[in-house]
């Protein structure tokens, strides 16, 4: 009989039944887990007047451009880089790079020595300053860089914490939302 009530005790407890694991339950439930808010609830990209509202595109590539897209805007890379474990195409260009996979772009990303890069279609000098002047603050600051959120695509913009100047700039699908 006991073993009968510790399997009916478990199965309660499995299938979400019960008095006291309802209990539990409530207080383990999706109120309880971390909220995450979008860019315009914390106020990154889209609080200021003069904040970029959108950046779908890096210096005119975005993440939804076929590869054949993305030659017929740069023109024919320097060279291309195949990374075999990650199945991405590296297509170098002058002050940038572009990750295809399955043909589709992956990454864009702005070397250190470029002067500036292009947004959507606002020109940006590679200052960090400039950079907060026309996005705003940033969703959240890392280690090594401040992080900008819009819809599925993140931008973020490496620092360097010794000299405080922008190391580069990627644009990226952000899979955790």
């Amino acid at each position: 009989m006991w073993n009968v009530t510790l399997l009916m005790v478990g199965l309660l407890m499995f299938s979400g039944g019960g008095g006291a694991v309802e209990e539990a339950q409530h207080t383990a439930g999706l109120s309880q887990l971390p909220i995450i808010h979008t860019a315009s609830e914390v106020g990154q990209a889209h609080t200021g007047d003069n904040s970029l509202k959108s950046y779908g595109a890096l210096n005119g590539i975005s993440l939804t451009d076929h590869k054949r897209e993305v030659i017929r805007k740069l023109g024919q890379p320097e060279r291309i880089e195949h990374e075999k474990l990650s199945g991405i195409a590296i297509f170098h260009y002058k002050e940038m790079e572009v990750g295809v996979r399955n043909g589709y772009t992956e990454y864009v990303h702005v070397d250190s020595n470029a002067s500036s890069f292009q947004l959507e279609n606002q020109r940006i000098s590679m200052t960090p300053a400039q950079v907060r002047a026309t996005l705003g603050q940033p969703y959240f600051k890392a280690e090594d860089g401040d992080v900008y959120l819009e819809d599925h695509n993140a931008l973020k913009v490496y620092i360097d914490p010794d000299s405080g100047q922008i190391t580069g700039i990627d644009l990226f699908f952000d899979y955790s939302q």
